[in-house]
């Protein structure tokens, strides 16, 4: 049986592995599923048609899964939030699920979410993906594997950050930031490319290289985005990140995040 505190609100319906702690003071809707190893340290809340993997950690005042932020939500229809395994959720986080019926809030393996950060209804949220203190995505977002989102910035409904990308701390934006790359202020545009991060990853060599010419040729020489493609696909090996980043640019319905190309980073 699961480890309980006798203060804690269980659903009689909620399906809890043998091994998950609940704390004082949590609360547990109906149709949460919990997997093994996950622990709720105490004052959180798991509210329904919540599913959340194995070893995940959930500090006080966490909020996972509760009615979306949106004036539409019919809370008569059932919609969904699902978490993988080994997520630290800290203090103050809040994950809304999906506010059309049947739909789906969801958040990878390994991700960091530190103290109030948001993760607003229908997003889909990588693997690894680092969430800092007081940042904030909205609705149907999609955060790649490996991003981090850093404190204080936000980021409006429907856009994309692409794998591996970081958008830096204070930033808000309204547009796709493309793989790989740092974006920076209101808007502000592409400020580098995340070597540091691509580096500890065990990225090759010559993968970084050909990141670092699409930085060069979409984020500093002024190029149209079509210009900026035909020039990629002449000049720079079609690796997969690089091929990963072409799709990604023709993809996007926001429009890429560009700023002030042409300046000197």
């Amino acid at each position: 049986m699961a480890k309980i505190h006798p203060t804690a609100i269980v659903a009689p319906d909620a399906k809890l592995a043998e091994t998950v702690e609940v704390g004082p003071y949590c609360v547990i809707e109906e149709d949460v599923e919990i997997g093994a190893g996950t622990r709720l340290m105490g004052q959180c809340r798991i509210a329904a048609h919540t599913q959340m993997g194995e070893n995940n950690l959930v500090y006080p005042f966490a909020s996972i899964g509760t009615d979306p932020e949106d004036y539409s939500y019919d809370p008569s229809q059932v919609s969904y939030t699902k978490i993988g395994s080994g997520n630290r959720f800290r203090e103050g986080i809040t994950v809304n699920r999906g506010t059309m019926p049947g739909s789906v809030t969801t958040i990878g393996d390994g991700c960091f979410m530190m103290a109030n950060a948001h993760v607003a209804h229908n997003c889909t949220v990588g693997n690894n993906v680092i969430m800092v203190v007081g940042c904030a995505i909205a609705g149907h977002c999609q955060i790649g594997d490996n991003c981090l989102v850093s404190g204080l910035s936000a980021i409006h409904q429907f856009c994309r950050m692409g794998r591996m990308s970081v958008l830096s701390g204070g930033s808000a934006i309204s547009m796709d930031l493309a793989p790989f790359m740092i974006g920076d202020g209101r808007n502000g545009g592409v400020r580098g490319f995340n070597i540091v991060g691509m580096r500890r990853n065990g990225f090759a060599p010559e993968t970084i290289r050909a990141i670092k010419s699409l930085y060069d040729i979409f984020f500093r020489h002024g190029l149209s985005m079509k210009n900026a493609i035909e020039k990629a696909e002449a000049e720079v090996p079609q690796l997969p990140e690089v091929v990963e980043f072409l799709d990604f640019i023709r993809s996007s319905k926001r429009g890429i995040l560009t700023g002030d190309r042409g300046r000197r980073a």
